[in-house]
């Protein structure tokens, strides 16, 4: 392989670290607000679902974002780099400040713009389907998330506190490792889809190399944004930790199944506020949450210049 192949790889990497440093908080930071795990753990436990998500069925979403967002076998190795570093730089910036945002919309947003500038087909018609899932995701996560809440609360009404407080630990332990399996396998797509598309990495290498890289970054600089998650919106019990983490995983993989990748950032957050209604919209802290959508709806427009930037600066320095 050449010097530009390993590149597009390193990077492409490199965007999987930034997915699990800023997506790990997704899966399983509502259980640590609510005191069910510690970061470390919750952590590491993210890592390890998301590496079998993403080797076991990444393959869909990778191929959307390799071969259906832009003609990627058209686009220069430059371009690729380029696009795809712009990305990874705004995504780790967004991570320092704690702030979740749609790694999905930040990628296809920097693809889409270098696309743009170099005359390379964009298949708009793909693209809006992914920014109306990014519409859809919240709010179906919520809705999830609000009737998971009351289907729990009607399945142990008639049983003791005790044997309902142990219980609904393990399912909001479960819940979250299914969001991580989730993430893994919905979300590689964002890191090693133009890999795939470009033929540089084979599926299956992409979801197991991307994947251990998701893994990585969930560990080593994780806990940021999983405060932002797990105690900024709302504060949660044990069953409301759980009710978001279900009604997110199922909105995610049903997206997975579609072969759309979604945000689970969105998803997330959606999720915690669905359930963060059932103690009144009061309960909900709205400065965090204005914070959180600001981000979302200025991210792909972000992504678009970052990749622009970086490409035109590569330009002149190579």
């Amino acid at each position: 392989m050449d010097l530009a192949t390993w590149v597009l790889i390193l990077v492409s990497l490199y965007i999987g670290w930034n997915i699990g440093a800023n997506d790990a908080a997704n899966c399983l930071g509502t259980s640590v607000g609510a005191g069910i795990l510690n970061y470390k753990k919750a952590l590491i436990l993210v890592g390890i679902f998301a590496v079998i998500g993403a080797a076991l069925q990444g393959s869909k979403t990778m191929n959307t974002v390799g071969k259906n967002i832009i003609d990627s076998g058209s686009m220069s190795s430059l371009g690729i780099i380029a696009a795809l570093l712009g990305a990874s730089i705004l995504i780790t910036l967004f991570t320092i400040k704690g702030l979740p945002i749609s790694t999905t919309n930040v990628v296809i947003g920097s693809l889409a713009g270098v696309a743009f500038i170099t005359s390379i087909a964009v298949n708009w018609g793909n693209i809006s389907k992914i920014f109306v899932s990014w519409v859809f995701a919240p709010i179906g996560s919520a809705i999830t998330s609000y009737l998971a809440y009351h289907l729990v609360g009607l399945f142990f009404n008639k049983l003791k506190l005790e044997f309902i407080q142990k219980r609904l630990y393990l399912l909001a332990i479960f819940s979250g490792l299914f969001l991580a399996y989730g993430l893994g396998a919905n979300n590689i797509g964002n890191a090693m889809g133009i890999a795939v598309g470009t033929g540089v990495l084979t599926p299956a290498l992409a979801g197991l190399f991307g994947g251990l890289f998701i893994g990585i970054g969930s560990v080593t600089f994780g806990s940021k944004v999983m405060k932002t998650v797990g105690s900024g919106i709302t504060e949660l019990d044990t069953r409301m930790a759980f009710a978001a983490q279900m009604g997110t995983a199922v909105t995610v993989i049903l997206f997975t199944y579609l072969a759309i990748p979604v945000s689970t950032s969105t998803a997330i957050v959606g999720g915690v506020a669905g359930v963060g209604v059932v103690k009144g919209v009061a309960s909900i802290d709205k400065s965090e949450m204005f914070r959180i959508v600001r981000s979302w709806v200025t991210t792909p427009l972000l992504g678009g210049l970052f990749g622009v930037v970086i490409y035109k600066a590569m330009s002149v320095l190579l």
